[in-house]
């Protein structure tokens, strides 16, 4: 009796939550006819997960809501309907007809509610829907940024990048907009692309770009190592194994020039997907053994396709970061600085910088952000005594869509996504260092502070 009861509820919950089937599906949804989602949309229904409403159409466009999306799950996975549960819900009767299927993914752990509300009619975000998906699917959570409008500090982070990664969800622009609703045609395409391989996305594809002197990505750690005053690697460590392969080896790169350095312990890397873009001393001087100039070389993930490339470059460039398919880099605003022994980073000076962008191949070239940072460099020379300048000021430094830096008049943050700035502290600072959570900063006199972003 309760088996039949379960099957009546399923039936009816099914009638309500999607829109029953009307006609044959060679005449079905004309609303879907030269609509993007098509072909999956067809493909749930010729497996009997989704149907269209009495007039025909399917409505593509309307939202989903979570009773909806709970349905949907249910069929497409073959889940059997929980039977003599405890489960209760504050806004979901027993007798109601979403009870059973609403009970069911939450008691597997698929979709939740919150202090005993299910909220079944509510409309389901894209965030919600990555981890409803996620879970449903048994996929792995992913920590590699994806998105430029999904930080570490979202609460899906995890699950929006390991559906990404999965080549699940795509976005726009480099956007996800996890905070939109999600769309009958949306929740579609997603669902299928999850449950079968040959409808998945193309190629993975990461916006944003991880850069560091040592640099974690899909399970291996990347950085430059010595083995001696000549010879330098960009290195490739297996994680789980310890293996560790030599990408790129400086004394078997071509050099442009004699007085040029490629490699050197403490040079930032930036990975972006497969490439790692590596900016390098372009010109040195004879005498005082300073870098005069900068390039980028790039090399990929398994050691193929190494190349000098001609942009960007220069006396000033520096703070190279890669964002949403564009290279972001400084340049003095008003004069290119010679630096030689007479400089002094123990006194604060401040310079003012133009933030600027290219397309990959170097053309748009547009003029992002002027702000004035504090002329200190990162710990690289050749040796101990060098002065201690470089293609990366300490006083800049790029966390996912964010630049943080800081001068005589604090500390500061500005958005690459909403092009807005804002002033976290008026610490007088020397060193910075960002965090998952945090900016930790050392001021003149060696105090530190923790600063939340």
């Amino acid at each position: 009796m309760k088996n039949k009861l379960a099957f009546l509820s399923m039936a009816i919950l099914l009638f309500l939550a999607l829109p029953f089937q009307a006609k044959a599906a060679d005449n079905q949804f004309p609303d879907v006819k030269n609509h993007w989602a098509h072909e999956e949309i067809m493909y749930l229904y010729n497996h009997h997960i989704i149907s269209g409403y009495p007039d025909g159409t399917f409505k593509p466009n309307e939202p989903l809501t979570r009773a909806q999306a709970a349905t949907m799950l249910i069929k497409a996975l073959d889940i059997p309907l929980t039977v003599n549960t405890s489960v209760q819900f504050k806004d979901v009767a027993k007798t109601s007809p979403n009870y059973a299927v609403l009970a069911t993914v939450h008691e597997k752990g698929i979709l939740r509610g919150d202090n005993g509300f299910m909220r079944p009619g509510e409309t389901t975000t894209r965030a919600q829907m990555a981890a409803i998906l996620r879970r449903s699917f048994e996929l792995p959570l992913d920590t590699q940024a994806t998105f430029v409008d999904v930080s570490p500090a979202h609460w899906a982070y995890q699950d929006i990048n390991g559906i990404a990664k999965q080549r699940i969800a795509g976005g726009s622009n480099g956007r996800y907009m996890p905070s939109e609703s999600v769309t009958r045609a949306h929740f579609s395409a997603f669902l299928v692309r999850a449950l079968d391989d040959n409808m998945k996305l193309g190629k993975y594809h990461s916006y944003v770009s991880n850069k560091g002197k040592t640099v974690e990505q899909n399970g291996s750690i990347y950085t430059i190592s010595k083995e001696d005053d000549f010879r330098f690697y960009v290195t490739k460590e297996n994680q789980k194994t310890g293996k560790k392969d030599m990408l790129l080896n400086n004394l078997d790169i071509k050099k442009e020039d004699y007085f040029q350095t490629l490699l050197l312990t403490g040079f930032p890397l930036i990975l972006y997907n497969e490439d790692i873009y590596i900016p390098y001393w372009h010109s040195v001087g004879e005498m005082s053994e300073l870098p005069a100039s900068y390039g980028l070389m790039k090399v990929q993930t398994d050691s193929q396709n190494f190349e000098f490339m001609s942009h960007p470059s220069g006396y000033t460039f520096r703070n190279m970061y890669i964002w949403n398919d564009r290279i972001f880099y400084t340049n003095e605003k008003n004069k290119e600085r010679y630096f030689d022994y007479t400089f002094d980073e123990n006194i604060p000076l401040d310079d003012p910088l133009v933030l600027i962008s290219t397309a990959m191949d170097g053309s748009d070239k547009k003029i992002e952000f002027r702000f004035d940072a504090r002329v200190i460099f990162d710990d690289v020379a050749f040796t101990p005594k060098h002065i201690k300048v470089n293609q990366n000021n300490k006083s800049v430094a790029f966390d996912h869509s964010t630049m943080y830096y800081f001068n005589k008049k604090g500390v500061f943050k500005y958005s690459l996504l909403d092009q807005k700035t804002s002033k976290l502290s008026n610490i007088l600072a020397k060193e910075m260092r960002v965090t998952a959570t945090h900016i930790e900063v050392m001021d003149q006199k060696g105090k530190k502070y923790s600063l939340k972003k």
